[in-house]
């Protein structure tokens, strides 16, 4: 978050991996179409279901946390489809965005505040104070600008860039409702 707020994906997949193999693995050592094997097809269901339900619950309760904090979140319109196709598809499956910022956004309606999704395009290599383009690789974690000197972490100096074109982006959308007034 802009405020250097960080919320840590908790990975449900990753620390369910080794059950979800243990039945996996005993569904297949099964003979198809025994009772056997639809009661380990039922243990499997009931282990992913619990991996779903944890990942769903962590959702909801961070998306109240941060409607109970602010009126206005601003998310990254990100291209999930295509970040899942990477060579981090498991991570961002198992962190799963797209479910989150739905539930974030149908909260947010319900309560009467605010989701804006924002352009993603530079946010971590524009630099928030200056507006100068600083090229970096991802590896490179701290943002340093040549022009104001300004030496940040470069997930808050994107965090911050977001919430700056969230602002001008609600601006915008208020002068035009004033303006079709």
């Amino acid at each position: 978050a802009s405020d250097n707020t960080r919320i840590a994906a908790p990975k449900h997949l990753r620390k369910a991996e080794r059950k979800l193999k243990s039945a996996q693995r005993k569904v297949s050592r099964r003979q198809k179409g025994s009772h056997r094997r639809l009661k380990a097809i039922k243990k499997l269901g009931i282990q992913h279901k619990k991996v779903a339900d944890t990942r769903k619950d962590f959702h909801f309760k961070t998306a109240k946390k941060l409607l109970d904090k602010y009126d206005i979140v601003v998310v990254e319109k990100l291209n999930i489809k295509g970040l899942a196709k990477t060579i981090l598809a498991k991570s961002i499956n198992d962190a799963s965005w797209g479910q989150f910022i739905s539930i974030l956004t149908n909260k947010a309606e319900n309560a009467g505040l605010k989701v804006i999704a924002v352009n993603p395009n530079g946010t971590s290599q524009i630099c928030y104070n200056c507006g100068h383009t600083v090229k970096k690789s991802l590896s490179v974690r701290m943002h340093d600008c040549p022009v104001c000197h300004t030496h940040i972490c470069r997930d808050l100096n994107a965090a911050i860039n977001i919430k700056n074109r969230g602002a001008h982006g609600l601006k915008a959308q208020l002068m035009s409702s004033k303006a079709s007034r």
